[in-house]
């Protein structure tokens, strides 16, 4: 079997066109002005039977499209043809050059016209059944627009203008045919005069200089002037509707800013805020043409929204460490739960001690990690870069504050979904948090400063606890310069706290042992150097 999108079935049916394009301008030109055929035209004449014979074998062996599915049955494929356009390709495929010529027909004809009952030039009207095959163009300009070669508009535009100028040709041809022609003119001012005569009388414009003058003349102008009202108001129809849609997106994202002008405008928003509204739009238009990224892709059908999502994200996961040498179905899931969102220039996306459920992925622009206060940079990251992942993982404040420093477009994903994904992946999961505790660790050293600080300062604070899979988690934030920390629970039957552990390098402690069935009591202080800082406030669980 062939298959539909062979590279050389495209260029037989591109050659398959031109010969009928040829035709359908050529044949009807010579029976009505009866020139000399050239002996080139001889020889395509000879070829049409040859190449619409094989186009007919060929499609008898081509795969087609059902339903979406490629089929490959030949019976069905058969059956299918033979049901639509076979009867048509057959009769375009009849040789009737060469039985005119040398065959039976040409002795039928000789016959008819010695008995004067028709003549062998009305036999040469069957040459024009080629031009039958024209209705392979349309769907070869399906296809095309299908791949999105050209702009649906403009392949509109190129069919209404290739329907009118054929139709134009037909129409003059025959008006040569009745009679129409000056002896004293050569073929080419005959066949001018003729079309100037069809444009006037198809735009209802007729000035009137050339008429008929027969009575098969005066009905032939009739219905080409009823076939010309339909024409024009095709063609105005179509390109009405084709200058009002030749840019959809376009035009709904102008009606969807008239309405945002007109609300900020009765609700009297400050201009400067306006300007800053109407920037953001304009951004929104140059980089996505106004679509919502989210909103298209809920349209398609689960399979498709994967694949077009790993299209769009997969290079982005790619880059952050955590997922190296992840599951492909682990990263299918976590691109399909993607959200894109975009900030505009001194958006905070996050600030310093919010609770963190979101980690981000930079699509395009500049992210600022800023001090509390936003007067000082600690780094900028850029296309292809994450952040956030550590509040993700741990469900712990955020450290530092971060800022858009340009239009940003970047992808979110939420804890919740996070989690959900990697309770499917316990392995993957494992090595993620791993890794995530390590840059966790490093980014506490980088933030901890070389100066000293006063043991009385050092004091902990946002202090929580929380109970998971038969141990305590304790909690607490970062003291900057602090060089470990010490993590005591309270023991009701020794009346006494009792260290869970003496030295930790991380903001957190687990108590694998915890009391079952009472409260557990907390209490966290920092180490100076050869000094402590103060016990924090106890915290309770009740378990």
């Amino acid at each position: 079997m062939i298959q539909q999108n062979n590279i050389y079935k495209r260029y037989f049916d591109a050659l398959l066109l031109i010969i009928t394009l040829f035709a359908a301008l050529e044949v009807p030109l010579h029976l009505s002005l009866k020139y000399a055929t050239p002996q080139w035209i001889h020889y395509i004449h000879f070829a049409y039977p040859i190449i619409f014979t094989l186009d007919i074998i060929a499609t008898f062996m081509t795969t087609i499209t059902v339903d979406g599915k490629e089929v490959t049955d030949r019976k069905f494929i058969a059956i299918k043809y033979l049901r639509s356009w076979f009867i048509v390709d057959l009769i375009t495929a009849i040789p009737f050059d060469l039985l005119i010529a040398d065959g039976w027909l040409s002795e039928a004809s000789n016959m008819a016209r010695s008995l004067r009952l028709f003549s062998p030039r009305y036999i040469q009207i069957l040459l024009a059944v080629q031009m039958l095959r024209l209705h392979h163009i349309i769907p070869f300009l399906e296809k095309k627009n299908r791949k999105e070669i050209f702009n649906p508009g403009i392949v509109r535009l190129f069919f209404t203008i290739f329907v009118v100028l054929i139709i134009s040709h037909w129409v003059s041809c025959g008006w040569i045919a009745l009679g129409k022609i000056d002896d004293k003119l050569d073929h080419y001012t005959n066949y001018l005069r003729a079309l100037y005569w069809t444009m006037t009388t198809i735009t209802t414009i007729g000035y009137g200089d050339i008429t008929p003058t027969t009575n098969a003349q005066t009905i032939y102008t009739m219905f080409v002037q009823l076939t010309g009202a339909g024409m024009y108001g095709y063609i105005i129809g179509n390109l009405a509707s084709m200058l009002a849609n030749s840019d959809l997106a376009r035009t709904q994202f102008r009606a969807k800013l008239e309405k945002i002008q007109t609300f900020m405008q009765y609700r009297e928003v400050p201009d400067e805020l306006q300007d800053n509204i109407r920037t953001y739009y304009d951004y929104l238009w140059n980089n996505r043409r106004g679509f919502d990224e989210s909103a298209v892709l809920e349209e398609l059908p689960s399979s498709l929204k994967v694949q077009v999502a790993l299209h769009l994200n997969k290079d982005i996961i790619e880059k952050v460490p955590m997922f190296n040498g992840a599951p492909d179905d682990l990263i299918r899931q976590i691109v399909l739960n993607l959200k894109p969102v975009l900030y505009t220039p001194g958006d905070y996306i996050f600030r310093k001690g919010e609770m963190g459920d979101q980690m981000y992925f930079i699509s395009r622009g500049k992210v600022e990690i800023v001090s509390e206060d936003g007067k000082t940079v600690f780094a900028t990251l850029s296309d292809g870069s994450f952040f956030g992942e550590i509040a993700i993982l741990f469900s712990s404040e955020r450290t530092a504050s971060v800022r858009a420093a340009d239009y940003c477009d970047l992808y979110t994903l939420d804890k919740f979904t996070f989690d959900n994904v990697l309770t499917k992946f316990p392995e993957v999961a494992k090595q993620i948090h791993t890794l995530a505790e390590e840059r966790r660790q490093k980014s506490v050293q980088e933030k901890r400063s070389p100066e000293n600080i006063n043991p009385e300062t050092a004091i902990i604070e946002r202090l929580q606890v929380e109970f998971e899979k038969g141990r305590v988690l304790v909690d607490w934030q970062d003291v900057i310069g602090a060089d470990g920390y010490q993590t005591a629970r309270w023991d009701d039957e020794a009346g006494k706290w009792i260290f869970i552990s003496r030295s930790l390098t991380k903001s957190e402690c687990f108590d694998i042992l915890p009391l079952l069935k009472r409260t557990n009591t907390y209490r966290v202080r920092a180490i100076v150097r050869d000094s402590f800082g103060p016990w924090s406030n106890a915290v309770h669980i009740n378990l």
